[in-house]
């Protein structure tokens, strides 16, 4: 008896490279996620500090020169932060993306692998009911052998 082959296993393989290329675009997406979101936490922390010193500053009386300083550095600090929303926005949606897609190819692969396994069982059927049937001929042979 012959072994079980599947004609499709080629494209098995590379449904299960496609997935696998869509899990590590997958994970890399994410990771950009986090960096950009543990940027933003960076500069909230930096915003609150620096609401702190400049608070305290004003108690023990500043100068406009620095109060200044203070306003401009809390301005960039909120336009970064504003542009690290929309990039947090923009990177989220990418992940969504890369989400879909890699449960488009999972989907595609496990088709391929489903198809895979009825295949193979319908031949250990088939190769069973053929192994019996020449084991009953055999049978049957020997039988009229002894018989006569």
């Amino acid at each position: 008896m012959k072994k079980f082959s599947f004609r499709l296993e080629k494209v098995l393989r590379y449904r299960k490279y496609l997935e696998t290329k869509a899990q590590i675009k997958l994970v890399s997406t994410i990771n950009e996620y986090n960096i950009i979101e543990n940027s933003i936490k960076m500069i909230v922390v930096k915003r609150k500090e620096l609401s702190g010193e400049c608070s305290e500053e004003k108690r023990k009386g500043m100068d406009v020169a620095r109060y200044r300083l203070y306003y401009h550095f809390n301005r960039k600090l909120n336009d970064d932060l504003e542009a690290g929303d929309l990039a947090l926005k923009k990177s989220e949606a990418t992940v969504i993306l890369h989400r879909t897609l890699l449960k488009k190819e999972s989907v595609k692969k496990k088709t391929l692998d489903t198809l895979k396994e009825v295949q193979s069982c319908r031949y250990r059927d088939i190769s069973e009911k053929e192994e019996q049937k020449e084991m009953d001929e055999t049978a049957i042979i020997r039988r009229i052998r002894i018989t006569k």
